[in-house]
């Protein structure tokens, strides 16, 4: 078994960001995908680059926040984001062409941070994105123009782990949920990835996300690390995938 613990939502936060930095350190955390508009995305490319991180992806945001180029068929009166299912579902506006050139600009605004030493190693999504139809199609042409990898959130025609594990959450956070899992499939020859959203916590985490349980996900995955629970399987990045 080859397993990928990607973090995701670096950059929502300043304590969000210094977490998943730690988990990596200590090797907890594989893997890690950056919100490009949100307002720690420097902050984070700075702390990937000091800490010669080449396990950085995009984490495709249309869902929170303001968007890097304006477009009022993406955001309400104020200028943000639709949130969550009102993009994904309701959003009647939504065309390829303004799909496709924000999630380029998230892209290139992440070159312009790192002034090119930040190479990404592979896309996914927040909030479940690729259920849109159009949306989909856009991830697919942009993965294949950059030669990238991307999670496996959906049917689609590009290099992907072959499986997705999304149950670390909520009231699963605990170290048996991941001893089942690593039981249960590490003898298997397949790549793996474990969606999670690890972190620290600090006031201003609070005000941008209602999802408050990222120490305690660090706190479970430093712990399974350390008790040896991944001995068993061969963790890597997606730029070694």
């Amino acid at each position: 078994m080859k397993l990928i613990i990607n973090a995701d939502d670096f950059g929502l936060s300043k304590s969000i960001t210094d977490g998943i930095i730690n988990g990596i350190k200590i090797g907890c955390i594989t893997s890690t995908t950056i919100m490009a508009n949100m307002p720690y995305a420097k902050y984070a490319v700075e702390q990937a680059i000091n800490n010669k991180l080449t396990c950085v992806g995009l984490h495709i945001n249309l869902t929170v926040g303001k968007p890097i180029l304006e477009n009022k068929n993406l955001t309400d009166k104020n200028g943000v984001f639709l949130y969550n299912r009102k993009q994904i579902d309701k959003n009647k506006h939504l065309t390829y062409d303004d799909v496709y050139n924000e999630i380029i600009a998230q892209i290139e605004i992440i070159k312009e941070y790192s002034k090119g030493k930040l190479q990404l190693d592979h896309l996914d999504t927040h909030h479940h994105l690729l259920d849109n139809p159009i949306i989909k199609k856009v991830f697919v042409d942009i993965c294949k123009r950059y030669g990238l990898p991307a999670r496996r959130d959906s049917d689609i025609q590009v290099k992907m782990p072959d499986h997705l594990y999304h149950d670390f959450t909520i009231e699963n956070v605990n170290i048996d949920t991941l001893k089942k899992f690593i039981n249960r499939n590490k003898i298997k020859k397949q790549t793996f990835e474990i969606m999670t959203h690890p972190g620290w916590v600090d006031d201003y985490t609070k005000t941008v996300t209602s999802y408050i349980d990222r120490d305690k996900e660090l706190l479970i995955l430093t712990e399974a690390k350390e008790s040896g629970l991944f001995d068993e399987v061969e963790l890597i990045s997606f730029d070694n995938f």
